[in-house]
């Protein structure tokens, strides 16, 4: 079922004024199959419909190989990606937010991130557009990064992205559930440290950094407690 793997908004739950019982992403997917002539189409978005089967069936392409990610594959990704539940408010980036670099940093890491992406892929930038996703702006905070996008082999890329006006070696911040996520995705979490950053111009310089140099060449040092009441 699609609801096992995506998150249905409240548009899309929406019953159909057509067809009595469906709700409105049924609908519109069950229209790109009856309209589809082809048997085997392979869409840009990253997935391919095979009208061979029946019901038709939708399967995700991996976006540089264009071979199709086994459902295995697709249930431990999603596994450990309910473990990490979008919120509208985490308090460190809204301190963040408030001082608009935050929000411009990301800004910033978007079109970093596609022109990586064109330039180490040697791919055109519509199709680079569409693997980049802002996902703190589309989805909410909490889910332990900022920006999706992907690998030179086309495996996800998660990028969590922490902006200075100071130099490299000013400390940012981090959350216990950021944390959690790195270590949780190990290999697929990058930092993305942007410094030197200049608010007029909205451009600064990017090192990143992978989990295993964060864990290894960072020290965390604890200066917030959570305190309640014993």
């Amino acid at each position: 079922m699609l609801d096992t793997v995506l998150t249905f908004d409240a548009e899309d739950n929406t019953p159909s004024t057509t067809r009595q019982g469906e709700v409105l992403i049924t609908q519109r997917i069950g229209n790109i199959v009856a309209h589809q002539k082809d048997l085997v189409k392979v869409y840009d978005e990253g997935f391919v419909l095979d009208k061979n089967y029946s019901p038709a069936k939708f399967s995700l392409l991996n976006p540089i190989s264009q071979v199709v990610i086994q459902p295995s594959d697709v249930t431990k990704i999603k596994e450990k990606t309910r473990r990490f539940i979008a919120r509208k408010i985490d308090w460190e980036k809204a301190r963040d937010r408030n001082n608009e670099i935050g929000d411009q940093g990301e800004e910033f890491v978007l079109e970093f991130e596609i022109d990586r992406l064109i330039d180490t892929l040697s791919i055109d930038r519509m199709r680079a557009t569409q693997n980049v996703q802002h996902l703190s702006r589309l989805q909410g905070d909490g889910l332990g990064y900022d920006i999706f996008s992907i690998n030179d082999d086309g495996s996800p890329r998660y990028i969590e992205v922490k902006t200075t006006s100071g130099d490299f070696n000013q400390p940012f911040y981090m959350s216990k559930n950021e944390r959690h996520f790195f270590e949780e995705y190990e290999d697929s979490a990058f930092i993305y440290r942007v410094y030197n950053f200049n608010r007029e111009t909205r451009r600064g310089d990017v090192r990143i950094i992978n989990q295993s140099e964060l864990f290894s060449d960072f020290t965390f040092d604890t200066i917030t407690w959570q305190v309640r009441p014993k």
